[in-house]
């Protein structure tokens, strides 16, 4: 049976481009709620490789946030680029493989799985959460705003993944305290998304989503001040214009958190005065 080098895949990642790479046991695998474990989707899968290309800090800290947008996707497309590559470099060699996109596809749902209730957004669900799986590939930890840290890049990174049956050598998950629990995201969520450690999904998502602050309603007494809402917004903002734009270009408005968030040893002299506030 074909051995695979982990260095060498490993070096092989970093040669694509690609800035921050791990692995770890696709059987023990940190998991999201609800849980999307690696083995649920190849059953003979033993190892994750877990990649992250760092965002662009300028891009971040553009006066318009599509500028960031269009960086976000190009990373997506590394990523999902040298997933593909590596993952046929691995099925070459005997080793069933799965490149998980750094976006989409995704799961979607109207209820609630745990609870089976109509959910207030419809969400949407990576079929493998790749912020756990960074963190169990040593890669990072989860910060007080929900995102993955990384000691390098802070919370400013797309990931990637492959699953493969190729039982390669797992990296150790780190043990450190990126997140000092400063609580400059929670101050800089324009809606509170954010709060005592807590992480609204709905909130954040009207927002993030639509640039809209308030969720839609869910009693039918409360849709007139919305519907106000949505006029006072019309008259300032062409939404058909931008929601074609984001056709193009992705859905985001907001990257708050990810701005107010100081830790990244590559941003320290680099980072821009907004971010210390």
């Amino acid at each position: 049976m074909i051995v695979m080098d982990t260095n060498q895949i490993k070096e092989m990642i970093i040669a694509e481009g690609i800035d921050l790479v791990g692995i770890t046991d696709a059987k023990n695998l940190l998991l999201a709620k609800p849980p999307r474990p690696a083995t649920a989707l190849m059953p003979s899968a033993k190892s994750v490789i877990v990649m992250a290309v760092a965002h662009s800090l300028g891009a971040a800290f553009a006066p318009y946030i599509k500028i960031w947008t269009r960086n976000k996707m190009q990373t997506s497309r590394l990523l999902d680029q040298v997933a593909e590559k590596i993952g046929r470099y691995l099925e070459q060699n005997g080793f069933l493989s799965m490149p998980i996109s750094a976006d989409k596809p995704v799961e979607i749902y109207k209820l609630d799985p745990q609870t089976g209730k109509k959910l207030i957004h419809t969400r949407t669900l990576g079929h493998l959460s790749l912020k756990h799986a960074a963190v169990s590939a040593g890669l990072g930890e989860l910060g007080w705003s929900n995102l993955l840290l990384t000691p390098q890049f802070g919370p400013h990174q797309r990931l990637g993944a492959i699953i493969t049956a190729a039982p390669l050598e797992p990296d150790t998950p780190l043990d450190i305290s990126l997140c000092t629990k400063c609580k400059s995201c929670e101050k800089a969520c324009p809606v509170g998304a954010l709060k005592d450690g807590k992480y609204d999904c709905d909130k954040c998502y009207s927002y993030w989503s639509k640039g809209f602050k308030q969720v839609y309603p869910e009693k039918f007494r409360d849709w007139p001040k919305y519907l106000r809402l949505l006029w006072e917004n019309n008259q300032i903002r062409d939404v058909f214009i931008e929601m074609s734009q984001n056709y193009i270009t992705d859905v985001d408005y907001c990257i708050e958190c990810m701005k107010a968030c100081s830790v990244g040893t590559q941003w320290e002299k680099i980072r821009p005065k907004i971010a210390e506030k």
